[in-house]
């Protein structure tokens, strides 16, 4: 029991946290992944999300953590290589006071509680979404975005990556991780958790780590081989980075594009938590109609034990994702009950059955 210590009031009063297990925790912004990966996002961790096969719906994750940020007053570091930051920010969602969508899914309820067959109208109704009554973070608005004047009064920097000349810097053969991991190198100094007096929390995006314009760098000067060497080695220089820092990293990956299976085997023993998309879009899955109410699966690639003896076990593994108007959904997956299917097959074995034991049809028995 003397490990224990008591918290500083300095750490409960950032704006926008919480202490679970003697750590800071922030929001992601999407309620029902905080909801599934434990409370939210440690300090001083990494959280990594492959991506989609477009790419689209992990923009939307990205959005969502950097609009949290906003509202809740911390610092924002946004990098990229493959798109403008300051074109990324200006479409930020807005909050919102209650969750979305509310009146619908209370129209939708009362339509499958009418549509459901009456020996199971006892069972208790399972609940498919996670997070619709948390208190910890806010809910957005895709809709619409934040104002511009808001934008600019908030704490960001932006880090637009550009190849140029000076290769082989700090042991990278590739000068984009160079530039990145100083840059980060001189933002974190400032939110150290024993040196910082007016304590706040940094949130880094990182968006499309390793894509083709990433690869084109590293497999120039004939270096195809090693072109993920660097790719690893940055992950571990950012773990040292924020290690006891009031900075988390949220960082999206197309996974799908490495050519070498191993590579995201190795990164994943330097994040602390990852996720993977599978987007419905373009595959088989698109047309199932046991799929049709989704946009795509949500797999949960790790979750780490942070100062506790075992990982956070999420309610359910198998989850699926949807993109709704105004938000986007994290959901439990279940198979849809075909009642239109199974009500038509029951009246065609009632007709093909000319005669029942009686000598009579049984469509003509009066009861």
């Amino acid at each position: 029991m003397s490990s224990f210590h008591k918290i500083s009031d300095s750490r409960i009063s950032i704006n926008g946290t919480k202490i679970k297990n003697n750590l800071l925790f922030i929001s992601s912004g999407i309620p029902s992944l905080d909801h599934i990966i434990g409370g939210g996002l440690p300090a001083g961790a990494i959280f990594v999300v492959e991506e989609d096969v477009l790419g689209s719906y992990s923009k939307i994750l990205c959005k969502y953590f950097l609009a949290e940020g906003i509202v809740s007053k911390h610092a924002l570091f946004l990098a990229s290589a493959d798109d403008d930051p300051q074109e990324t920010v200006k479409a930020l969602p807005q909050p919102c006071d209650v969750p979305m969508d509310n009146e619908t899914t209370k129209i939708t309820e009362d339509i499958d509680r009418m549509k459901i067959a009456w020996r199971y109208e006892g069972l208790s109704q399972v609940d498919s979404s996670f997070g619709n009554n948390s208190t910890f973070g806010h809910h957005f608005d895709l809709s619409k975005h934040i104002d511009e004047n808001t934008i600019k009064s908030s704490n960001i920097s932006y880090c637009y990556l550009e190849p140029s000349e000076n290769n082989n810097v700090d042991g990278f053969r590739n000068c984009l991780y160079s530039n990145l991991v100083h840059n980060i190198k001189n933002i974190v100094k400032k939110y150290k958790n024993n040196k910082s007096e007016d304590k706040n929390i940094l949130r880094i995006c990182i968006q499309a780590l390793g894509s083709p314009i990433w690869m084109a760098m590293d497999c120039e000067d004939g270096c195809h081989d090693s072109y993920g060497l660097d790719l690893i080695k940055f992950m571990y220089c950012l773990r040292i980075l924020l290690r006891d820092t009031n900075a988390t990293a949220f960082i999206t990956m197309p996974s799908h594009l490495f050519e070498d299976d191993h590579i995201m085997k190795r990164l994943l023993y330097s994040v602390d938590n990852a996720v993977r998309l599978e987007s419905f879009t373009g595959s088989s899955k698109e047309t199932n109609p046991v799929y049709k109410d989704y946009h795509g699966l949500f797999h949960i690639t790790k979750l780490s034990a942070l100062y506790s003896m075992v990982p956070y076990i999420p309610p359910s593994i198998d989850l699926a994702f949807k993109l709704k108007r105004k938000k986007f959904v994290i959901e439990k997956l279940h198979l849809p009950p075909e009642l239109q299917e199974s009500s038509e097959r029951e009246q065609d074995d009632i007709t093909s059955t000319p005669y029942t034991c009686g000598g009579f049809k049984k469509k003509d028995i009066d009861f």
